[in-house]
C-alpha cells in the first residue's frame, strides 16, 4: 500500500505547485514517473488476491447498486477515468514473455519560443476567489471517500480564469479500440481535452480539471476529431497581397516565430454537463452571440472605397533614382514647396511637406534639408571693466571696455569651448525685458556667428569685459523661421536645390539647399505665388491591445488604418461621404474560428487581413503607412497610449522598417521615453490625437472618452467593449466568426469615428490658421503648445524690430511650465500653490447679492477686457518703466505711460489682430458667401480672437519667456478699477448691481418689461462708453430671472430673441464632473422648478413629490447604473498621491494599471461607490469602496451599489443648496423626501444664538479642526526669508531634523531660543486681536464693521439694518489656534499616527522625536502656559453644582 500513499502526497505536491502556475509563477516540464504501477511476483500476486478473498467486508458501497470483489483484476482495457487513487493496480511481472508491459515513450519537452496560449490574456483570477477555489479543492481530497460518483463529481469541476465561473461535469469517455490495458494510457487518452496548444505535456487525470486552457465539450459519438487537426488544415488567405507588396520585406525574418508548433496528438471530445451551485454566477451575454449590433448600421452605411486605390509599390521609389520618374522642378530650377512639419538634428533642419508633381500632376511627399543655419549670439559689453579682487569676486574698475576688449574675451571663451571658426560685428539692438543687469534701449552689442556643429556656449558665461551673452540656446528653426520670416505652414519658394535621394526620410522626394537664404515664402502681394494649401493624406489609426498575463506586456491583437487621400481641410463635407481605404490586421491568440478568413474575405467595407502573428501584424500597418504616406496621423489616447505599446512591442519583437511609423529613416532605436512623451516616433507626421491638451481645449466633453464624445458631437450611440472581455472574442473555440468579426468592425468603426470628430469640431483647420497667426509649427499647436505660440507671435515681432528677446530656458523651469499648463482645472493643484502669496492680484469679484431675483438683470460686459486695456493704456514692454519691489516685499503697481509715448509692440500687435478680426467678421455677413467660404470666415475670426485674448497670458504666466509681472499687475490692477467705477456709475444712475466678475456686471433693472429693460442698457452702456476712447461695454444677455447663490455660482433664465429663452447655469454642482447623473438630473429638475415662476407653494410641493419618486426608483433598481459614475481627473500619476488610501478615482485608477491598463496624469477616472455582501452604507466616501463601471458590470450581483451613499452625498447636498433661497423647505424635509433619516439632517433654529450643527469635537480630523488656523511662520535670521513650522510628520517640507531645526533655503540652523522668542511674539498678537473686540454683520449688503456695542446686544448698529454682529476672531478661534501650535510640537501624537506607516517611516520619525525632544518640549512648554490660562480649559465644578447642599 506504500504505492497508494505516495501517489496520494504526490497529488497534494501536483495541487500546491499548479496553484503556484495559476497565481503567476513559473511552470516547468518535468519528466513523468513512468513507473506508475507497482510490479509485483507471481507469487506476491497470488498472495494478494488471496488476502482479497480472506476479506469478506470488501465492499465499495451499501452492497445494493455497487459490488462485492472477487479478488480478481480485470484486464478488459476499460478503465474509469478518475479511478485511480481509488484503486491500486498492479502489473504482474513476468520474466521471458512477449506480452510484458512497454513504458510509455517519453514526452517532447516544451519548446522556449512557444506561443502563449489564450488562457495567458485571460484575466487573473481575484485572490479571494482563488483561496474559495483551492479550499474547496483541498477539502474534497481530504475528505473520506463515499462512493465513486461522488470523486467522479469531485474530479470534474474545471474552473475556467473567466469572469463567469463555469463548471461542467465529466463522464467516461467511449471505448478506444486501438489502446489496451497493457500498453498503457497515452496522454492523448488521459486527458478529455486533448494535447495542449502549448506543447506542455498533460498532467494525469486527477489534476485535469486544474487546467485552465480550454471549456470541456462532450459529443455523443464515439470517434474524436482534434480541433487542432482542423485548425491546422485552414488555408489563411490575405486580401491584403492583392494591394499591398512586401517585396522590400524579409518575411522569413519575422515567420521564424511560430517555427516551432506543437505536435499534433488524437484528442477525445467529452461533453460539459452544467451543475447548478448555491452560490449566483454571473449570467453570460443575454441573447446571440453573433447578433448584429445596432451599431454596425453606421459601420455599413460608411463610403468605403476599392481597396487597390493605393495600388502596387514602385520598385524605385525607396532607391537613389526614386526621383527620375518626378519633374517637380520649376522652369528657373526652383522648387515650390508647401511645409508642414519639421524636424531639427545636428543644426540642420528638414522641412517635410507637399509638391506636386508635374509629370504625373499627383501631390508626392518632399523632405527639404536646410544646411547652413548658424548660431545668432548677443554679446553685451561691461560699461565698466571687472577685475578679480583677493576674495575671487568680480569687482568694477574705472576702464571702459574697448571693442577689441571684448574681440578678445570671447575669442578666449570659444577656445576654451572648442569653437573652431566664427564671425562678428557690433551692432545696434533694443532691449526691453526683465533683465535688471541689461540697459533698457538701444545699444551696442556685439553679433556673433558660427555654425551649429560646433559646441554651444554656456548660457552664463561672463568674462571682465563681457557682461551677458544672449541666444547661446536658441534652436536652428526658431534662428530659420525668424530670419526668413516663415509664419506656420505655408507655401515656400526654395532656390537652389540639389534633388537626389538621400535616404534620409521615406518621402518621395529630397532635395537639399546649403544656404538658407535659398528658403523664402512667397509674398503675399506676388500674383504668381501659389495660394491653394494642397491636399492631405489623413489616416486614422485604431489600435486594440489585450495584456498577457504572464508576460505582464501589452500586446497588439487587432489594427485599423483609415486613410483618407487628397482631402481638403477647409473642406466642410463629413467623412463619411467621403471615399477612404480602410485596411484591417487581426491576430490570433491561439487560432482564429472556423470560417474567419473566407468571411473576412468576403467582408465589402474595407480589407481585413487575418495575420499569423503579432510580428506579421505590425510588419504590415508599418506597410500600409508607408504606402499611404499619410501627413496626418487621426487616433484617441494615440501618442499616451497606443503608441507607446506599438513602439514597445515594435522593439521587442525586433520589426523590419519600424522608423515607417514617421517619416525619417533610423538606424538604431532611440530611447523610448515615459509613456505620452515619445512623439519624437512620428516626426515628419502631424499627431491629432484627440485625447491631447491641444485637443481637449477645443473639444467641450467630460471624460473626453470615444463614447462620450460620439453622443455629445456626433449624436452616435457608441458601444463600449470592456478590455478584460477582448480574449472572450479571440476564443478559437466559437463555432462562429460573428464575434470575433463584430470586435474587428468595432476597431474599424473607432477609425471612423476620430476622423468624424476631428472634422466636427475643424480641429486641423483652426490649428492651421493659430499656426500662421503665430509663425511656430503646427504639430505644436496641434498638440498642445499654447505657451509657444504666443512666444513666436511676440518673437516674429520683436525680431522684425530688431529687439534682443529672453533665452528660452530649460530643465526645471521648462517642466514646472508643462505641469502648471497641465494643471490649469485641476483641483489638487490648487492645494499645492494655496499657501504661497498670489504673485499679483487678479480680477475683481463683488460680493453678490443673494437670492431669487424676478426681475430682468442685464448683464454688461467688456469686450475683451485685458487685450483692451493693453490698447487703452498703452501697457507694453517698451513703454512701461521697469519698478523695483518695496521693501515688504510687495509688488509695486508701475505708472501707465503718459499720452505721448508711440505705441506699443503690444497695444499694436492685438490692434492689428482686432481689425483683422473686424473685416473676417463683415466678410461672414455677405449673402453670397458660400457654406465653405463661411466655415472657413469663421475659422479664421475664432483663431484672430483666441490669439488676441491669449497675448495677456505670457505676461502673466510665471514660466513664459516673456513673463513680466509688472505688467500683468498693471494691467489686473486697471481691471479692478473699472469694474469698480463701473459699479459707481450704476448706483448714479439709480441702477442696483447685485454682481460682478472681473468683466461683467449684473444690473438690475427693476423692470418687468424687455422693451424697458432694454431702453435701460442702452443708456448704461453710452454712460460707461463715454468715458473711454478704446474700451467698449456692451449687453451680453439679459436674464428673466436669476437665482444668485455664491461667486461664480449661479442659474438663470436667459432671454434668446425676444421671445425664446433658455437655462444658463455657472458654476453649480451639476457642472462638476465629481458628480453623478443622477445628481445632475435632480439638480436640473429642481433648478426648472425653481425659475418656472410658479407660486412657491407649488414649486415646493412639486420637488417634494419629484424627490419621493428619485428614492423609490433608486431603491427598486430602476436607475441605469450609468448614472451613478462619478468622474474625477487625475492630477499626477496615481503612483505620486501620498494620501492614495483616500482618494476614490487613485484607487480605481491604481487597479485599473494593475490590470495592464493605462491611467496617467490629466486622465478622467470614471467610479461608483458600491457595497460588498453584508456592508452597509458608509457615512463617507471610502476609497476602498469605489469600483470601475466595468467592474460593477462583469460582478453580477456580487457587487452592489450604494444607494443610500449616492442618495445622502450626491443628490441632498446639490438640491439643498439650490432651494436655501425657498421658503417652505428645508434640509430635514428634503432628506425625508428622499428617504433618508431626517433626524440626522435637522439643524436648529434658535434665531440670534443659533448654534452650528457639526461633529463632536473629539471625532473630527486634525485636517478638519485646524483647517482654519495660521501657520507658525518662522523668520530665518540669516537669509531673512519665512518658512512655515510644518508638522514633523511632514518630511517634505518639515524644517525639524536630526541634528535640529534650519532654514531649507540657506541650510543654517534656527535656535531653539528664536523659535521659542517668535512663538510668543506671534500667540501675544493673536490674543491681542481676540480682545480687540472687533464685530462684523452678517448681511451682505451692510458688512459693517465696528468694536460698539449696542443695547440691544448682537443688532447691527447701522440705521435700516436688520442683520446681526458677530466677533471676527472669537474665543474658540483663539483656542483652536493655540491647541494647533500645541499639536506642531507633539512628539508622542507624532509616533502614534504614524503606525499606519511603513517600518521605516516609524523608525524615522521615532529618531527624529528623540533627537529633538528637549526642544519640543521646551516649545510646548510656551503653549502650554498659555494654554493653562484660557477658560475653554477648564471646567468649574464647585460653581456648577454650587446649588447643591449635602
Amino acid at each position: 500500500m506504500s504505492g497508494r500513499s505516495r501517489r496520494e502526497n504526490s497529488k497534494a505536491d501536483k495541487l500546491a505547485e499548479y496553484r503556484r502556475a495559476r497565481e503567476g509563477g513559473k511552470r516547468s516540464f518535468k519528466e513523468e514517473d513512468t513507473q506508475i504501477y507497482d510490479e509485483v511476483s507471481e507469487e506476491q500476486y497470488k498472495s494478494i488476491v488471496k488476502g482479497r478473498l480472506q476479506q469478506d467486508d470488501f465492499v465499495e458501497d451499501d452492497g445494493v447498486e455497487g459490488y462485492m470483489d472477487n479478488g480478481m483484476d480485470d484486464w478488459t482495457g476499460e478503465r474509469d477515468e478518475g479511478d485511480e487513487g481509488c484503486l491500486t493496480r498492479f502489473i504482474v511481472k513476468k520474466r521471458g514473455k512477449a506480452d510484458a508491459p512497454k513504458a510509455r515513450p517519453r514526452p517532447r519537452a516544451p519548446s522556449p519560443s512557444v506561443a502563449p496560449s489564450i488562457s495567458a490574456y485571460r484575466p487573473k483570477v481575484s485572490a479571494e476567489e482563488e483561496e474559495d477555489f483551492m479550499t474547496s479543492l483541498m477539502g474534497g481530497i481530504a475528505a473520506p471517500t463515499t462512493s465513486a460518483s461522488t470523486i467522479m463529481n469531485k474530479m470534474s469541476r474545471k474552473r475556467k480564469p473567466s469572469p463567469d465561473n463555469d463548471f461542467s461535469d465529466r463522464s467516461s469517455p467511449a471505448p478506444h479500440d486501438s489502446r489496451s490495458y497493457h500498453g498503457g494510457p497515452s496522454i492523448a487518452d488521459a486527458s478529455s481535452d486533448g494535447v495542449l496548444d502549448d506543447g506542455v505535456p498533460e498532467p494525469p487525470s486527477d489534476d485535469l480539471y486544474m487546467s485552465p486552457k480550454k471549456k470541456v465539450r462532450i459529443t455523443s459519438s464515439g470517434g474524436a476529431t482534434p480541433a487542432i487537426d482542423r485548425f491546422a488544415k485552414l488555408e489563411v488567405t490575405s486580401d491584403y497581397a492583392s494591394d499591398m507588396s512586401f517585396d522590400d520585406l524579409d518575411m522569413d525574418a519575422f515567420m521564424d516565430v511560430d517555427d516551432d508548433e506543437s505536435e499534433v496528438k488524437p484528442s477525445v471530445k467529452v461533453e460539459a454537463r452544467d451543475i447548478k451551485l448555491s452560490r449566483d454566477t454571473k449570467p453570460g451575454p443575454s441573447g446571440d452571440l453573433d447578433a448584429k449590433p445596432t451599431w454596425l448600421s453606421v459601420y455599413d452605411a460608411l463610403t468605403v472605397a476599392e481597396p487597390d486605390t493605393l495600388g502596387p509599390l514602385n520598385a524605385t521609389s525607396t532607391s537613389s533614382s526614386s526621383t527620375s520618374n518626378i519633374s517637380v522642378l520649376e522652369p528657373d530650377g526652383s522648387l515650390r514647396f508647401f511645409w508642414i512639419e519639421y524636424l531639427e538634428q545636428d543644426g540642420k533642419i528638414y522641412f517635410v511637406g507637399k509638391l506636386k508633381d508635374k509629370a504625373s500632376d499627383d501631390w508626392v511627399s518632399c523632405c527639404i534639408t536646410v544646411e547652413g543655419i548658424q548660431r545668432n549670439l548677443f554679446v553685451l559689453p561691461r560699461e565698466k571693466r571687472c577685475e578679480a579682487g583677493e576674495d575671487g569676486e568680480l569687482h568694477d574698475t574705472d576702464i571702459v571696455p574697448t571693442q577689441l576688449d571684448v574681440h578678445g574675451d570671447f575669442e578666449m571663451m570659444r577656445k576654451q569651448v572648442g569653437v573652431k571658426a566664427w564671425k562678428g560685428k557690433f551692432v545696434k539692438r533694443k532691449y526691453a525685458f526683465n533683465e535688471k543687469d541689461v540697459p533698457r534701449g538701444e545699444s551696442q552689442w556685439l553679433k556673433i556667428v558660427y555654425s551649429f556643429s560646433d559646441p554651444q556656449i554656456p548660457m552664463n558665461a561672463c568674462s571682465p569685459n563681457i557682461a551677458q551673452i544672449f541666444g547661446t540656446n536658441t534652436s536652428a528653426f526658431e534662428i530659420l523661421v525668424l530670419k526668413r520670416k516663415i509664419m506656420g505652414p505655408c507655401w515656400l519658394e526654395i532656390k537652389n536645390p540639389q534633388v537626389e535621394h538621400k535616404g534620409v526620410s521615406w518621402c518621395k522626394v529630397e532635395a537639399t539647399v546649403t544656404d538658407p537664404k535659398y528658403v523664402n515664402p512667397f509674398s503675399e502681394t506676388d500674383p504668381h505665388a501659389p495660394r491653394d494649401m494642397p491636399p492631405l493624406t489623413v489616416v486614422s489609426l485604431s489600435v486594440r491591445t489585450i495584456v498577457n498575463h504572464q508576460e505582464n506586456k501589452r500586446e497588439v491583437v487587432c489594427a485599423t488604418a483609415r486613410i483618407w487621400h487628397n482631402v481638403a481641410i477647409d473642406d466642410p463635407t463629413p467623412p463619411e461621404k467621403l471615399p477612404c481605404t480602410v485596411h484591417t490586421f487581426v491576430r490570433p491568440l491561439d487560432r482564429f474560428p472556423p470560417n474567419f478568413e473566407a468571411q473576412a474575405k468576403a467582408n465589402g467595407k474595407g480589407v481585413i487581413s487575418p495575420m499569423k502573428n503579432e510580428r506579421m501584424l505590425l510588419s504590415s500597418l508599418l506597410m500600409t503607412i508607408y504606402k499611404a504616406d499619410p501627413d496626418v496621423i487621426v487616433g484617441h489616447e494615440f501618442l499616451g497610449v497606443s503608441l507607446d505599446v506599438l513602439l514597445h512591442r515594435m522593439r521587442d519583437l525586433k520589426v523590419d522598417y519600424w522608423s515607417r511609423i514617421g517619416r525619417f529613416r533610423r538606424a538604431r532605436w532611440p530611447n523610448i521615453g515615459k509613456q505620452g512623451s515619445n512623439l519624437k516616433f512620428l516626426n515628419g507626421r502631424m499627431l491629432c490625437d484627440l485625447a491631447s491638451d491641444g485637443a481637449k481645449s477645443m473639444i467641450s466633453s467630460t471624460t473626453w472618452s470615444m463614447t462620450e464624445m460620439c453622443k455629445t458631437h456626433l449624436r452616435s450611440e457608441r458601444q463600449d467593449i470592456d478590455s478584460d472581455d477582448t480574449a472572450s472574442y479571440f476564443d478559437g473555440g466559437l463555432s462562429t466568426p460573428g464575434r470575433l468579426l463584430t470586435f474587428v468592425r468595432h476597431c474599424e468603426l473607432d477609425a471612423h469615428y476620430q476622423m468624424a470628430i476631428a472634422a466636427k469640431v475643424q480641429i486641423l483647420p483652426l490649428t492651421r490658421q493659430l499656426t500662421n497667426l503665430a509663425g511656430n509649427s503646427w504639430n505644436k499647436t496641434l498638440n498642445g503648445g499654447r505657451a509657444e505660440r504666443n512666444e513666436y507671435i511676440l518673437l516674429h515681432e520683436f525680431h522684425r524690430l530688431k529687439y534682443i528677446c529672453p533665452d528660452k530656458t530649460w530643465g526645471k523651469k521648462a517642466a514646472a511650465a508643462v505641469k502648471q499648463e497641465s494643471q490649469d482645472d485641476d483641483p489638487e493643484s490648487v492645494k499645492t500653490t494655496k499657501s504661497k502669496r498670489d504673485k499679483y492680484k487678479g480680477g475683481l469679484v463683488f460680493e453678490p447679492k443673494r437670492g431669487l431675483w424676478d426681475r430682468f438683470i442685464l448683464v454688461m460686459d467688456f469686450n475683451s477686457l485685458y487685450p483692451s486695456i493693453i490698447q487703452e493704456y498703452n501697457i507694453d514692454f517698451t513703454t512701461v518703466e521697469r519698478v523695483d519691489d518695496d521693501e515688504t516685499g510687495e509688488d509695486k503697481i508701475p505708472e501707465p505711460p503718459s499720452s505721448d509715448v508711440p505705441q506699443g509692440v503690444l497695444p499694436r500687435l492685438i490692434a492689428t489682430l482686432v481689425n483683422r478680426r473686424r473685416q473676417v467678421k463683415s466678410l461672414m455677413k455677405d449673402r453670397t458667401a458660400t457654406p465653405a467660404q463661411l466655415l472657413q470666415y469663421d475659422i479664421k475670426q475664432q483663431a484672430l480672437k483666441l490669439t488676441a485674448n491669449s497675448m495677456y497670458g505670457c505676461l502673466g504666466f510665471e514660466y513664459s519667456r516673456f513673463f513680466a509681472r509688472p505688467l500683468a499687475a498693471l494691467t489686473t490692477f486697471k481691471g479692478r478699477e473699472i469694474l469698480t467705477h463701473t459699479r459707481e456709475l450704476a448706483e448714479s444712475l439709480e441702477l442696483d448691481v447685485v454682481y460682478g466678475d472681473t468683466d461683467s456686471v449684473f444690473v438690475n433693472s427693476n423692470v418687468t418689461e424687455l422693451s424697458e429693460a432694454l431702453r435701460i442698457s442702452a443708456e448704461f452702456k453710452k454712460a460707461v462708453n463715454d468715458r473711454y476712447k478704446l474700451l467698449e461695454i456692451d449687453l451680453d444677455s439679459v436674464f428673466q430671472r436669476l437665482l444668485l447663490l455664491q461667486k461664480k455660482k449661479y442659474a438663470a433664465i436667459k432671454v434668446e430673441d425676444g421671445s425664446q429663452t433658455s437655462t444658463e447655469v455657472k458654476g453649480l454642482d451639476m457642472k462638476r464632473r465629481e458628480y453623478c447623473a443622477l445628481s445632475k438630473n435632480v439638480s436640473q429638475y429642481v433648478l426648472d422648478q425653481i425659475l418656472s415662476g410658479e407660486a412657491t407653494e407649488n414649486v415646493v410641493e412639486n420637488i417634494h413629490d419629484y424627490l419621493r419618486a428619485i428614492g423609490e426608483n433608486v431603491r427598486e433598481g430602476k436607475t441605469k447604473i450609468d448614472d451613478f459614475i462619478v468622474f474625477k481627473r487625475l492630477g499626477k500619476a496615481p503612483e505620486d498621491y501620498p494620501d492614495a488610501k483616500s482618494q476614490p478615482h487613485v484607487q480605481v485608477a491604481l487597479r485599473m494599471k494593475a490590470k495592464g491598463g493605462s491611467s496617467r496624469a490629466g486622465d478622467v477616472i470614471p467610479y461608483i461607490f458600491c457595497l460588498g455582501e453584508g456592508e452597509e452604507s458608509a457615512k463617507s466616501a471610502q476609497a476602498d469602496r469605489a469600483k470601475h463601471p466595468d467592474e460593477i458590470r462583469r460582478a453580477g450581483s456580487e457587487l452592489k451599489i450604494d444607494f443610500q451613499y449616492y442618495l445622502a452625498h450626491q443628490v441632498l447636498p446639490p438640491i439643498e443648496r439650490l432651494c436655501e433661497p425657498i421658503e417652505g423647505t428645508d434640509r430635514a424635509r428634503l432628506a425625508e423626501c428622499l428617504g433618508l433619516d431626517p433626524a440626522k439632517y435637522r439643524t436648529s433654529v434658535g434665531g440670534p444664538d443659533e448654534r452650528a450643527f457639526s461633529s463632536l469635537d473629539s471625532q473630527m480630523s486634525d485636517a478638519q479642526r485646524f483647517k482654519d488656523c495660521q501657520p507658525f511662520l518662522v523668520r530665518c535670521r540669516h537669509c531673512k526669508g519665512e518658512i512655515p513650522f510644518a508638522p514633523l510628520d511632514d518630511r517634505d517640507v518639515s524644517i525639524v531634523f536630526q541634528t535640529g531645526p534650519s532654514c531649507p533655503a540657506c541650510q543654517n540652523s534656527i535656535s531653539v531660543g528664536s523659535l521659542i522668542m517668535q512663538l510668543e511674539a506671534q500667540i501675544r498678537a493673536l490674543i491681542a486681536k481676540y480682545y480687540e473686540g472687533w464685530t462684523e454683520c452678517n448681511d451682505p449688503t451692510c458688512g459693517h464693521r465696528t468694536r460698539m456695542m449696542g443695547v440691544y446686544g448682537r443688532r447691527c448698529l447701522r440705521p435700516g439694518c436688520r442683520g446681526t454682529v458677530s466677533f471676527e476672531y472669537t474665543d474658540a478661534q483663539l483656542y483652536t489656534q493655540l491647541r494647533y501650535f500645541s499639536s506642531l510640537f507633539d512628539g508622542e501624537r507624532v509616533i502614534k499616527a504614524s503606525k499606519g506607516r511603513s517600518t521605516a517611516e516609524q523608525d524615522t520619525l521615532l529618531a527624529l522625536v528623540s533627537f529633538n525632544a528637549a526642544s519640543l518640549q521646551a516649545l510646548s512648554d510656551c503653549i502650554e502656559k498659555y494654554l493653562d490660562q484660557c477658560g475653554r480649559r477648564w471646567v468649574d465644578l464647585s460653581g456648577i453644582f454650587s446649588f447643591l447642599k449635602i
